[in-house]
């Protein structure tokens, strides 16, 4: 091959590969210069996943929606707990006036694909009272989440506790109303405990009357 075709073969290739380059436009991220196919691979590690298999990822759309929920809320400035089940969004904590509740509820609108949100507010202490109920409030947190973990009844179910004031609020999902009834009662039970706020869901029962006519 002549040194006039081989340069007219790299220039071809030189093309080509430069053309495929101008399918990842330069995108810029934290002040430097990144690719979009370095950007949507960046995002793909941080992605929340169930597994991976066969090429394919299962991604879960509650943790997902959490994470984002919480992000958001932190670089907000909002100190809240929230918790996503079943796409509806549950804020948790101590607010110091009503346009901050407003603030923290229009922040949590914004994530997409939560189909509620519920909100769970109390007063804020006073800053001579706060660090004393913040160290009650662990203490009691402790107390309620170790008696559900030893509790055979309450295995298997997805249940989060938050303790604001002494008031033990808590989310999640139940397997039925037996194992939802266990958990508010240990809690209740709990001294210490002002108070015990329900937002346990429990599945549907299948309709049995329905019944397929052949």
């Amino acid at each position: 091959m002549s040194d006039k075709t081989c340069r007219a073969v790299l220039a071809a290739i030189l093309s080509a590969l430069l053309a495929g380059c101008a399918l990842y436009p330069a995108v810029q991220v934290a002040g430097g210069a990144m690719t979009g196919y370095d950007a949507a691979r960046l995002a793909d590690e941080y992605m929340p996943r169930d597994k991976v298999e066969g090429g394919s990822v299962d991604v879960i759309p509650d943790s997902q929606m959490q994470r984002r929920l919480r992000e958001r809320l932190a670089l907000n400035d909002i100190h809240l707990s929230a918790h996503v089940i079943d796409a509806k969004a549950y804020l948790i904590g101590q607010v110091s006036d009503r346009n901050q509740a407003d603030y923290a509820v229009r922040t949590a609108a914004t994530v997409e694909g939560l189909k509620s949100i519920t909100c769970k507010f109390y007063p804020q202490a006073r800053p001579d009272d706060a660090a004393r109920n913040a160290a009650n409030d662990a203490l009691l947190l402790r107390e309620v989440t170790g008696r559900f973990g030893k509790t055979r009844r309450l295995h298997g179910a997805d249940l989060r506790v938050e303790v604001v004031s002494a008031h033990a609020i808590l989310v999640g999902r139940a397997r039925d109303y037996g194992q939802k009834t266990a958990a508010l009662a240990i809690a209740a039970e709990t001294s210490g405990v002002a108070d015990v706020v329900d937002y346990i869901t429990v599945p549907e029962p299948p309709d049995d009357g329905a019944v397929a006519s052949k």
